[in-house]
Order: structure tokens, then C-alpha cells, then sequence
């Protein structure tokens, strides 16, 4: 059951934050002034591979090992750590950060800058109040561990290794 409601809340999320919201947020785009990013643009399609490399990575790495589950509402039991999780606390939304931040260069437009800014703030704060305070409250002090180790958003080089 965790794989199966792991993966459609996963691919529900990804397609409201990546397809549905820039969607809506470019029907707007005509009450801004139009921007002119220039070179800054070529960043964007990387970021956009980047962020959807890592979000794929990130499921790979939670339901083929069938071990890790650092999901607050189907944890399902042992607290245990796999691939990009080793180096970043949120390696998914962070993956979905990098891939909407992409389109905010591709797109170069004022309404998905504002869009990609409050789907920043959205996700932080749903991590830092929601996620985070669940994973604490599931897994104690295995997940205190892991909290003081691993950062929150920005990858260290060195892998946590329990």
C-alpha cells in the first residue's frame, strides 16, 4: 500500500507543481511587464533535467530498495536512508524546486518567477511545520540524528551513513 499511495500522491504533486500550476500562473502573465533574461535562459533546460533526474532518482530510491521511507504519512516502520537521501534531507522537492526554477528561465516570464517563488515558499514551509514534525514524531531519535547530519536543502558532499 505505501508504494501504491507514495506514487500517486508523488505524480499528483509533481503534476500540479510542474504541468497545472506554470499553466495557470502563464494565464496571468500578461498583467507583468515582459523580462528579458538573455543567456541566463541556456540555464533552464539543464535545471529542468536536473530537477526531473533527481525527482525520478529520488522514487527510484525509495521503492526499489523497499527500504526507505522517509514519508511522514506512510512511513511504515523502520527509519532507514537510500541514495540522494545520504546527502540532502529533501532531495525530491528539491528536485521539483530545480525543475520549476527551470521553467521560470525557459519561459522567461514575470507570472512564473512570482509562480516558482511561492511554490518555494509553499513546499519550505510544508517541510519545516508538517513533514519535518511527523518524521520527528515517528522516528525520535533516529530522526534527530539524521536531522542535525543531513542539511535541508542545500546537498553536502559527504554521504550520511546512520
Amino acid at each position: 500500500m505505501f508504494v501504491f499511495r507514495t506514487v500517486v500522491w508523488g505524480a499528483i504533486f509533481s503534476f500540479l507543481a510542474l504541468i497545472a500550476g506554470p499553466f495557470i500562473a502563464v494565464q496571468f502573465d500578461g498583467s507583468f511587464p515582459d523580462v528579458a533574461l538573455g543567456i541566463w535562459r541556456t540555464l533552464g533546460a539543464p535545471l529542468i533535467v536536473v530537477g526531473l533526474a533527481l525527482t525520478l532518482y529520488c522514487a527510484w530510491a525509495l521503492f526499489v530498495p523497499g527500504k526507505s521511507r522517509p514519508a511522514p504519512y506512510d512511513a511504515g516502520g523502520a527509519f532507514t536512508i537510500a541514495g540522494p537521501y545520504r546527502f540532502v534531507r529533501n532531495p525530491y522537492m528539491l528536485g521539483i524546486l530545480l525543475a520549476a526554477w527551470g521553467e521560470v528561465l525557459v519561459m522567461s516570464l514575470v507570472a512564473m518567477f512570482v509562480y516558482a517563488f511561492l511554490l518555494t515558499w509553499v513546499i519550505h514551509f510544508w517541510v519545516v511545520f508538517y513533514e519535518e514534525p511527523s518524521l520527528q514524531e515517528s522516528f525520535g531519535p533516529e530522526y534527530e540524528t539524521y536531522r542535525r547530519a543531513v542539511p535541508r536543502w542545500f546537498p553536502k558532499l559527504r554521504r550520511y551513513r546512520g
